[in-house]
């Protein structure tokens, strides 16, 4: 059932992604052809944008597709973390296109803003705000808490915020009030960096290895050892693949007389139970079998010889 789910949630973010893709492509042949036919720089400038933003949901797609591919006996996990790695592509690419806004915003704002013809900004900018919140809604219901879709979605809604902005800065351009788009840029690029700290952060805990959001090692371990039967726990780690399923992996030292295999039992009922931990997997030991209770991965000062 757990897997029907995750692929069947997988395909509906794909196709998401795909449409989206197409949404956002298509617009983008639009609005760089009125562009160039009316020479509105602020309307190439968001072209140029967009061709970034059409690349990142290539790049989410294509880590999607990528996430498919089967696990091998040297690739044990398979590609599970290539979504994770889009999102975090994903994130430096807004970053680099907030930097980007606010130099061009900035320079704009000291030399003095060029004159922009006011209704072809307001026609695409309301034909983009239609395209993107269509898109971004398609990819908010697919989500599902998927970090690879979340990174296209932010992409999407820089993109409905700038299309609010070209809407307002249309309508004081017409107002002969020129430094108008340079503001509303970092209006939105200050939004856009809100939203993009987040998926970095959450991204890079991932790739890191961090524990999952919402789960506290230190209560992992207290419930461990409170458990009859375990005298200490140690080596314990706890990661995610794709930020929504956790892995735990521990060491058991079980007390004198407790059955190995109903304590292991008993904690990955307990795990499963409290903090929705599916995956574990544990090794059993015996007091003072041990006498590196730190895992010699994380020992680099001090080399032993601890099998594990």
């Amino acid at each position: 059932m757990g897997g029907d789910h995750h692929n069947s949630s997988g395909a509906a973010a794909r196709t998401a992604l795909f449409w989206a893709l197409v949404l956002n492509g298509s617009f983008l042949v639009v609005e760089a052809s009125v562009g160039f036919l009316t020479g509105s720089l602020a309307l190439l400038s968001d072209a140029a944008h967009m061709v970034g933003d059409v690349g990142a949901v290539t790049l989410a797609l294509g880590a999607a597709h990528l996430a498919r591919r089967p696990a091998t006996p040297d690739r044990s996990y398979g590609f599970a973390r290539a979504e994770i790695l889009g999102a975090f592509v994903n994130a430096l690419a807004l970053l680099a296109a907030c930097a980007l806004i606010f130099w061009t915003a900035t320079g704009r704002l000291l030399v003095g803003s060029p004159p922009v013809e006011a209704q072809p900004v307001l026609l695409v900018g309301v034909a983009g705000l239609v395209v993107n919140l269509g898109s971004a809604w398609v990819l908010y219901r697919a989500g599902n808490g998927n970090l690879n879709v979340r990174g296209a979605l932010i992409h999407m809604l820089a993109d409905a915020l700038g299309s609010v902005g070209a809407i307002v800065a249309a309508v004081l351009l017409s107002r002969g009030i020129y430094a108008a788009d340079a503001v509303v840029s970092i209006v939105i690029g200050l939004l856009v960096l809100w939203s993009t700290w987040g998926l970095l952060r959450d991204s890079t805990r991932i790739l890191l290895q961090f524990a999952p959001a919402g789960i506290r090692v230190k209560d992992v371990r207290r419930v461990l050892l409170s458990m009859p039967g375990i005298d200490d726990v140690h080596d314990l780690h706890v990661w995610t693949l794709d930020g929504q399923n956790a892995i735990l992996t521990a060491h058991l030292v079980a007390e004198e007389g407790a059955a190995p295999d109903a304590v292991r039992k008993h904690a990955e009922d307990l795990l499963r139970d409290q903090f929705g931990i599916e995956h574990t997997t544990f090794q059993s030991e015996t007091i003072g079998s041990c006498s590196h209770p730190e895992c010699p991965l994380l020992a680099r000062e001090r080399p032993h010889s601890h099998p594990h």
